[in-house]
């Protein structure tokens, strides 16, 4: 995006009539409302999911999985069942659903970031 920026910031210096500008500013600003929006959605959905990551403990001959998160500066840990189990299966999809949407949040607040910058060389 950073070179499409660049090329969005050249014709915005280019534009000598007002309406077009105008309506350059307002598709930037709709952006930044999208941008928005869906960084609070991605916020609902990674709050609705587990946080950590899995954990296989060894007990006599059998492994068991256990839900590693944080609790402050303390890692606790949350037994789930055996390995293999329907339950880890289903924790461990919603882990890796989980790291999508936190990696999506972190590109639209890259491009709501970008999307600011656009905004005020627009309207300087």
């Amino acid at each position: 995006m950073p070179n499409s920026i660049m090329y969005i910031i050249d014709l915005l210096g280019n534009f000598g009539d007002t309406v077009y500008m105008s309506v350059v500013v307002d598709v930037i600003e709709e952006e930044s409302r999208r941008l928005r929006s869906l960084i609070e959605l991605y916020d609902g959905k990674i709050e609705e999911l587990p946080k950590g990551s899995l954990s296989e403990k060894s007990r006599g001959n059998r492994l068991y999985c256990y839900l590693a998160y944080r609790d402050g500066s303390r890692v606790k840990f949350k037994y789930i069942g055996p390995q293999g189990s329907e339950e880890v299966q289903r924790i461990h999809e919603q882990i890796a659903q989980r790291r999508v949407y936190e990696e999506r949040r972190r590109e639209s607040v890259e491009n709501l970031k970008q999307v600011e910058k656009l905004i005020n060389v627009a309207i300087r």
